[in-house]
């Protein structure tokens, strides 16, 4: 009797050993509002790489990224205040106050050499971010954002991008979803991807106020937060839409773009490998 509970005891450390670790308390750093901000870190390597994720998604957008990168590079994804883990208890929902998520995490993980990547609204939150430490900036890449920073949205066009953007949040369908241009292939997954960004419980504290003040930064910040950059500015974009290279050249003379065929929005899910290999190369060329 006495060897078989040693037995299930020497069978049962070790499980909660693994159970101990799939529950670990989230890492977490602080906004300077106060707001909690999780965050993921994998890899060792320099530069960092600081994954940013758009509107309402959570940092899990990332993870085929995260994995990849991590082999080479340290990894980091965050969830900006109201997404994923991170708390939703702020007043102000700039693109400013978003970039303060980010720098708290690199001052967090102390680190020194980054590169920021920032997808459809992390684009404007990582090129703020950059302006905030260009002393640990490399290089910024913005992903299927920013195409042309001298487009306005009209005022009397808010109401009606509001309610088609709620409609989809609340009744979210592939159809919807591939008419709006998320993504064009592989559609079933990609759809059960996305669904799974957004279980029934996920907080919408902030969304609408954010994505006002989304498009309040393309229409009265973003040239001048372009004009300010310090760092390397490159673009991984769909060809969806053309990026009008030489009007962002006017803001960020260097600025180069890398565009991926025959896809929607979500430039790194329908064409991963592409994807990383431009990131990759965007990379190496901040680093000449």
């Amino acid at each position: 009797m006495k060897n078989n509970s040693l037995l299930f005891l020497l069978l049962l450390l070790p499980m909660l050993a693994i159970n101990g670790c799939k529950n670990e308390t989230k890492k977490v750093a602080y906004s300077n509002d106060g707001v909690e901000i999780a965050y993921e870190s994998l890899g060792k390597g320099e530069p960092a790489i600081v994954f940013v994720h758009g509107w309402t998604n959570p940092r899990t957008i990332w993870d085929d990224q995260i994995k990849y990168f991590s082999n080479k590079y340290q990894s980091v994804a965050l969830d900006l205040a109201g997404s994923g883990e991170s708390g939703n208890n702020r007043t102000n929902w700039t693109m400013k106050a978003f970039s303060d998520d980010v720098v708290a995490v690199v001052d967090k993980l102390k680190l020194d050499e980054i590169v920021l990547v920032g997808f459809s609204m992390g684009a404007a939150v990582v090129v703020e971010a950059a302006n905030q430490i260009p002393d640990k900036v490399k290089g910024v890449v913005i992903v299927d954002a920013i195409q042309n920073p001298e487009t306005k949205i009209p005022p009397q066009m808010g109401a009606m991008i509001d309610s088609v953007t709620f409609d989809l949040l609340n009744d979210m369908t592939n159809e919807k979803l591939v008419a709006m241009g998320f993504y064009k292939n592989n559609q079933e997954i990609n759809f059960s991807r996305v669904m799974n960004l957004y279980p029934d419980s996920v907080s919408r504290v902030g969304w609408l106020e954010s994505l006002h003040e989304n498009i309040k930064w393309s229409n009265e910040d973003c040239t001048n937060a372009l004009k300010q950059l310090q760092v390397p500015l490159r673009a991984i974009n769909s060809d969806m839409h053309p990026t009008e290279v030489e009007i962002i050249r006017k803001y960020v003379p260097e600025f180069r773009a890398k565009i991926i065929k025959d896809v929607g929005h979500l430039v790194f899910w329908e064409k991963p490998t592409e994807f990383n290999q431009l990131l990759e190369e965007s990379i190496q060329e901040f680093s000449k």
